[in-house]
C-alpha cells in the first residue's frame, strides 16, 4: 500500500510534464492558399479581328453614266385639222432610233441625267379614211430628263424612262404647198433591255424602247395637232 501514494506522484508529475510541453508549442495560425494560375494553352483557339469589307468596283453600275442606243421599229401618227373639219389623216412607217443619254449615278444601280432620242423616218405612208395620199419624210424628237436603273448593280437588266419637251415633222395633207409642218408639245418614252458586259466598265445588249407624244401646230391657215407613238428594237451600249 506504500507504493500507491509512489504512483499517484508520478503519474501527476508526468501528467504536469505534458501539459507544460503543449503550452510551449507553436500555434499555427490557418493561411489562405494562393490560387493556382493556369498555364498557357498549348493551341490558342482565338481568331483575328474582321478587317472592312473592300467595296467592289469591278462590273459595277455606278458613277459616269453614257448610253448611246441604234434601232429600228414602227411608227404611227393621227392629225387633225381644225380648220377643215373631216380632214383627218394618218401616218404609218419604218422609223430608225438614235438615242443619246448622259448623266451619272447617285447609287450603284440608279443613273439620272438627260437625254436626246431621235426618231427620223425616210418614207412614211400617209392615208385618209383608208386611202393612200402618197409617201413623204419626216422625223420627231423628244429631249428631257431620264431615270435608268439597274434592280442588281453588277448584272444587266435595266428599265428605264424619259419626259419632255417633243417636237415633230410631217406633211400637212390639208396644206396647199408641200412643204412641212413642225409641231411641238410633250411627250416621254419608256424602255428595257439587258446589257452583257464587255468590259470593266462597257456592256452591249438589246433594247427595247417605246415612245409617245402630243403636239400641235398653229399658223394663220392651219392648227393640226398629232399623237404619234413608235415601238422600236435595237442594241444599246452603255458605259457606267
Amino acid at each position: 500500500m506504500k507504493a500507491l501514494p509512489s504512483v499517484l506522484v508520478t503519474v501527476l508529475t508526468l501528467a504536469r510534464a505534458s501539459l507544460a510541453l503543449a503550452d510551449d508549442a507553436p500555434i499555427r495560425v490557418a493561411t489562405p492558399e494562393r490560387p493556382v494560375t493556369p498555364s498557357a494553352p498549348i493551341i490558342s483557339l482565338g481568331t483575328a479581328p474582321v478587317e472592312a469589307a473592300v467595296p467592289r468596283t469591278f462590273h459595277m453600275h455606278e458613277g459616269f453614266y453614257l448610253r448611246a442606243s441604234v434601232g429600228f421599229g414602227d411608227y404611227r401618227a393621227s392629225f387633225s385639222d381644225g380648220h377643215r373639219s373631216n380632214l383627218d389623216f394618218g401616218e404609218h412607217g419604218h422609223s430608225m432610233a438614235l438615242d443619246f443619254l448622259l448623266g451619272g449615278s447617285p447609287n450603284p444601280g440608279l443613273s439620272i441625267g438627260g437625254g436626246l432620242l431621235l426618231e427620223p423616218l425616210f418614207g412614211a405612208d400617209y392615208d385618209r379614211h383608208g386611202y393612200g395620199a402618197g409617201s413623204h419624210g419626216g422625223f420627231s424628237a423628244l429631249i428631257g430628263p431620264f431615270i435608268d436603273g439597274f434592280p442588281d448593280a453588277t448584272r444587266g437588266f435595266h428599265l428605264g424612262g424619259l419626259i419632255g419637251f417633243a417636237a415633230q415633222s410631217f406633211q400637212n395633207l390639208n396644206s396647199g404647198d408641200a412643204s412641212r409642218t413642225r409641231a411641238a408639245g410633250v411627250g416621254g418614252a419608256a424602255w428595257f433591255g439587258y446589257d452583257f458586259w464587255v468590259a470593266s466598265e462597257w456592256a452591249l445588249g438589246p433594247q427595247l424602247r417605246l415612245m409617245g407624244m402630243r403636239t400641235s401646230g398653229t399658223k394663220s391657215d392651219e392648227d393640226v395637232s398629232a399623237w404619234a407613238r413608235s415601238f422600236t428594237l435595237g442594241v444599246s451600249a452603255v458605259f457606267n
